[in-house]
């Protein structure tokens, strides 16, 4: 598995430096200023699985592996599984999770969820970033393997479908605000080490018109109970207002 590794059944792959990438490193800047767009700012904002850099709005942060625990900065950091959050109910008015779901096995990605939901405070947000597959990216891995850029041809992990996110948004007593498409032909750029690939982010901006990425903005559904780690029980079924972008 080269770079990756088991853990409690999950894949956790210990991902490259993103700041040895220039136009990643500006993707990924991108990405945190759309999240913070949705972030309650006047609340407190937990993030899960934050890795090597938590965003910078969040507060406190829960990771699987405890070294990226004791490295983290300007954040409250704690070892845990997000199965089973150590956090009391309402606790928090955001919940971000950034290209990580994909990562844990399909059979815990509701009870993960449901967790989301018990600790978010009612008209909190859950806001989740995850890799789309499709044809592209998968010529595009395949390309960058064949010269020596990526460690493997394929993805070790199943990335989740527009279909498999809102699905587990909905099992998990969320209602959908928004699921936005991100990416661009230019994301083979990405995977250069050369400074002159940071010159590329403006167009990458403008061309956004491939699905590398969906991000998804929900909040607590009103009359769902959440019963068993990974069910929902729908009681009554609000208008969702979802907008597709």
């Amino acid at each position: 598995m080269g770079e990756s590794e088991i853990l409690d059944g999950a894949i956790a792959e210990r991902p490259r430096e993103v700041a040895e990438h220039p136009l990643l490193a500006a993707i990924y800047d991108r990405h945190d200023a759309l999240i913070r767009r949705h972030v309650r700012s006047d609340g407190r904002t937990l993030e899960l699985a934050f890795g090597r850099h938590a965003h910078p709005d969040a507060d406190v942060g829960v990771e699987a592996f405890h070294e990226n625990s004791l490295d983290a900065r300007d954040i409250e950091a704690t070892t845990a599984d997000a199965r089973s959050l150590p956090f009391a109910d309402d606790a928090f008015d955001t919940v971000v999770g950034r290209r990580f779901l994909h990562h844990v096995p399909p059979a815990d990605r509701r009870a993960m969820l449901a967790e989301a939901r018990r600790v978010l405070a009612p008209g909190g947000r859950l806001i989740l970033l995850e890799g789309t597959p499709g044809l592209y990216r998968r010529f595009t891995k395949a390309l960058a393997f064949r010269l020596g850029a990526l460690g493997e041809d394929t993805d070790e992990y199943g990335h989740l479908s527009v279909d498999d996110v809102s699905g587990l948004l909905d099992a998990g007593g969320f209602e959908t605000l928004e699921l936005r498409r991100l990416g661009s032909p230019l994301m083979p750029l990405s995977l250069s080490k050369g400074e002159w690939s940071a010159r590329a982010v403006s167009l990458y901006e403008r061309t956004q018109f491939v699905r590398w990425w969906t991000l998804a903005v929900a909040t607590p559904a009103p009359g769902v109970e959440v019963g068993t780690p990974g069910s929902a029980v729908e009681k009554r079924r609000s208008p969702s207002g979802q907008r597709h972008v």
